[in-house]
């Protein structure tokens, strides 16, 4: 790798972006005519000046005023890293004013409930499942592994996100996404794959479980949920864009029931979607078992199945009920303990007569 591109990348802190920045940096090449990123650089400022104002130019015509400014960023950062003069400040006071952005609608739980209609495969279920009940980001996927699945109370997971880096935090899977995650699991088990702690959560297709197990792609990820969506429901289209982003839905879902769930502590809200808000993005540091407690109170709303949300509600009931019994044989146990306290005084003062001989029955 030339040095001018082992400076690009080295700037660059994950893989996703490295790709979207290179992609983008590729692309203005492609439509100054520079055979390659040598030659970006040996232009002279004041050319190099006119080609990027030139280009901004054309894509102000092109795409939308929102996507100008991270079609830019990787040249700034190119340029940036191999020390070579530009203006970008005159460029920015070029760009276009933002838009409102469309796509900011989140799926309904009749929608997700439509997908899982058309939704054959165990893997495919087990998906729309896990992001419908941890609102995860869909890039989540490629290192995810057994290892950061734990069991929870109630048949519920716990999910250990981005473990060890600054983003880690916990998610969790209602019972109905954990079941359908053990059956998809439990497939892969059957084809044969050797299942170890460093599996993947999701794998991606194979013709041999046997076969060394390769993570779902965040492509591949995003491939399934598009195909979903295309066929199972009805989105508006504004332009180029929907009111339901296909990946996106799934998170917007998880934060809007959340938020509206007033019993949801709202910090600990922020901490399930993986955000660092102000001051309680740092110093609060809920444990995973706090967290836990705090997404009980909405996996009711986040169930996707209405028989599994009746379920839920039924064995809750139970509980309740059985919690009540106790605490009747509690309180009656007690009542009686303190009966036959007194027997044994009454008895003890007055010397056993024949008039308290029920008194005896009664402790037999």
């Amino acid at each position: 790798m030339k040095r001018c591109m082992l400076l690009f990348v080295n700037s660059i802190k994950s893989k996703e972006t490295e790709r979207l920045y290179k992609y983008n940096l590729d692309r203005f090449l492609k439509w100054a005519k520079i055979k390659d990123y040598d030659d970006l650089l040996k232009l002279s400022d004041d050319r190099l000046q006119i080609l990027l104002e030139d280009y901004l130019f054309y894509l102000k015509k092109r795409v939308s005023p929102n996507s100008i400014a991270p079609m830019l960023a990787p040249i700034e950062l190119f340029l940036i890293v191999n020390d070579k003069e530009y203006k970008f400040k005159k460029l920015r006071k070029m760009y276009p004013a933002v838009v409102k952005k469309t796509g900011s609608a989140a799926y309904t739980t009749e929608d997700i409930q439509q997908m899982l209609c058309i939704a054959k495969k165990r893997r495919t279920r087990a998906l729309l499942l896990f992001m419908a009940s941890t609102g995860a980001r869909i890039g989540v996927f490629e290192n995810l592994k057994l290892k950061h699945l734990v069991e929870m109370p109630n048949g519920s997971k716990g999910v250990l996100f981005y473990e060890g880096t600054n983003e880690e935090y916990w998610g969790f899977l209602t019972p109905e996404s954990s079941i359908a995650l053990n059956d998809y699991v439990e497939e892969r088990r059957r084809d044969g794959e050797n299942l170890t702690a460093d599996s993947p959560v999701f794998r991606s297709t194979y013709q041999l479980g046997s076969l060394p197990a390769e993570p779902l792609s965040l492509y591949g990820a995003k491939g399934i949920i598009r195909r979903l969506v295309s066929d199972s429901i009805d989105r508006k289209k504004t332009g180029k864009r929907y009111d339901k982003q296909a990946d996106h839905g799934f998170r917007k879902r998880f934060n809007t029931i959340l938020k509206l769930n007033n019993s949801v502590n709202s910090n600990v809200a922020e901490k399930l979607m993986g955000h660092k808000n102000g001051l309680d993005g740092v110093y609060l540091v809920p444990t995973k078992e706090q967290c836990f407690e705090e997404f009980k109170k909405a996996i009711d709303d986040l169930t996707i199945d209405d028989a599994a949300r009746k379920k839920n509600e039924i064995e809750r009931l139970e509980k309740k009920i059985s919690s009540q019994e106790k605490e009747t044989v509690r309180i009656v146990t007690k009542y009686v303990s303190k009966s036959e306290n007194r027997i044994r005084k009454i008895l003890a003062a007055t010397g056993n007569p024949p008039q308290y001989q029920w008194m005896k029955n009664y402790r037999a």
